[in-house]
């Protein structure tokens, strides 16, 4: 059965960027049949431009000449935070729903992207300026499917610990066996796709095995047939049974 969310539902879940996975959490906002949108949140606003909100601070027109004893160390101006900001245990939905209601949390979409920087030029001094570096890429939405979406951060600790464990357990193992699974791997599919029985394709497998050197077979399916190499070669064969 399909998980159901509501909007403003708090949920967790495991995120993998590379080989790394973590918990990730954030706000329901709109659940599809295949997805659940999911807006991030983040602590409001908090930054001062020489004591100046950074949602009011506004770019410099004025140029202005450079300090005397200037040097490319010198700051130019000030970049400070509000200490008013609460500590909040983000594996405590009900924390987090409380905080986000009094505005201590806010949707990371809220928050700006801007870079305040001195803009300095060698003939006109220098001015303070709110800049958006068009390089930065930030995601604050996200959806993901509803069955990897759990209620308690514990559930999505679990996922991300079977994860890591597998990547301990391949390593582990030994040429030859990591091999044979990833053969298996290819039978598996190519049998599921195709509708091959399982003593058909412990044929196949049993095939394979008995070649020389197996630590060093690759496999894949072609069209519908099962094909295999040793790495070195470039040439696919087929098989006959």
């Amino acid at each position: 059965m399909q998980k159901r969310y509501n909007t403003g539902d708090v949920v967790y879940w495991c995120h993998q960027c590379g080989n790394k996975y973590e918990v990730h959490w954030g706000r329901i906002d709109e659940q599809y049949s295949d997805a659940v949108l999911i807006d991030y949140l983040r602590g409001k606003e908090n930054r001062l431009i020489n004591g100046i909100p950074f949602n009011e601070f506004e770019s410099e027109t004025r140029y202005r000449k450079l300090p005397k004893g200037w040097t490319y160390d010198t700051e130019l101006f000030e970049l400070t935070t509000e200490k008013n900001m609460q500590s909040i245990n983000i594996k405590n939905p009900s924390e987090i729903i409380e905080a986000y209601n009094k505005g201590v949390l806010v949707k990371d979409s809220e928050i700006s992207q801007a870079v305040v920087e001195a803009e300095v030029d060698k003939n006109k001094g220098y001015r303070i300026i709110k800049s958006y570096p068009r390089w930065q890429y930030h995601i604050s939405r996200v959806s993901v499917r509803p069955d990897r979406i759990y209620f308690t951060y514990e559930e999505a600790q679990k996922e991300v610990d079977e994860n890591i464990s597998e990547f301990y357990r391949q390593a582990n193992l030994s040429e030859y066996d990591w091999s044979v699974e990833q053969i298996d791997k290819t039978l598996n599919f190519w049998a599921a796709l195709k509708g091959i029985n399982n003593e058909a394709k412990k044929i196949y497998r049993e095939w394979l095995l008995s070649l020389n050197n197996v630590e060093d077979i690759e496999t894949r399916t072609y069209g519908s047939e099962i094909q295999w190499k040793y790495w070195k070669n470039k040439k696919w064969n087929n098989i006959e049974i």
